[in-house]
């Protein structure tokens, strides 16, 4: 995939209905690498991968022309991204119609995410700071401290990532302790229809809502969406604040998943179902 294919990757993407903007197809092949399948000189399907240090990767973006679905265009898709990811651990969300086929290919599920989001988000109180806590802009040189907290979360190792976010995000917020330490982080940015926040990495349930009640305040009105593992509490409250469940994407993983250490980080809320 090249900068060039852009404009027809979006073009698909939207064809199936996902939310996509260009700008967030740029910022996924800036951070990975990609493959096109194409008939007739046009693009009819795409997938990419994207390493996170030297054991995990993810895969998303998996999209074929549904005029051409039905000819194993998705399979060789596929199988050329994790050629490219020998040893790698993958992880990827998938839908309802891609599952058997990542089945076949050897990922197994672990679990879900769910997709909440809203077309006009309504006010929001912040979830208020106990007397040991603070909030603080995240700047350019955060960079290497946020970097660790978010591997420790899920063993990925994304400083490119980080880097884009703290340069590119609308807000990154970080969470500190009374020695101000950092506890967690969470960004606010612009993705798909509106506003996504993601990743919210916390050690607690406390702790991711104070970032994103934070993040969430001024946006009333706003499209918001958030992608979080249920297992961890967050969504039950989301849905209170009047962000309810729209989709739920399955988890599954070709490789060992990661455990986290117990008191490690968790992540509460992705970057993206397709970055993780």
């Amino acid at each position: 995939m090249r900068e060039s294919d852009l404009p027809a990757a979006l073009a698909l993407s939207q064809q199936v209905n996902w939310p996509h903007r260009l700008e967030d197809w740029q910022q996924a092949l800036t951070l990975g690498a990609g493959i096109v399948a194409e008939e007739a000189g046009r693009v009819a399907g795409t997938a990419l991968g994207w390493r996170w240090g030297d054991a995990y990767a993810t895969l998303g973006l998996v999209i074929v022309d549904p005029a051409c679905q039905g000819r194993g265009i998705g399979k060789q898709l596929l199988l050329a991204v994790l050629e490219a990811l020998p040893g790698y651990t993958v992880r990827l969300h998938a839908t309802v119609a891609g599952l058997p086929l990542y089945q076949k290919l050897g990922f197994e599920v672990t679990g879900i995410i769910q997709q909440h989001q809203c077309a006009a988000l309504g006010e929001i109180t912040p979830v208020p700071l106990t007397d040991y806590q603070f909030l603080s802009a995240a700047r350019p040189q955060d960079g290497a401290l946020l970097t660790a907290l978010d591997q420790r979360a899920h063993g990925q190792s994304r400083p490119a990532l980080i880097a884009a976010l703290l340069t590119e995000a609308e807000r990154t917020l970080i969470l500190k302790d009374q020695h101000g330490l950092p506890q967690g982080f969470a960004a606010l940015r612009r993705f798909g229809r509106g506003w996504a926040i993601g990743p919210v990495i916390a050690h607690d349930l406390q702790q991711a809502k104070v970032l994103v009640s934070a993040l969430l305040q001024p946006l009333a009105g706003k499209f918001v969406r958030l992608d979080s593992d249920p297992s961890l509490g967050l969504s039950a409250w989301l849905e209170s604040q009047g962000l309810p469940v729209v989709d739920v994407p399955t988890v599954m993983v070709k490789g060992t998943p990661w455990m986290p250490a117990a008191g490690t980080p968790q992540a509460f809320g992705l970057m993206s179902q397709a970055l993780g």
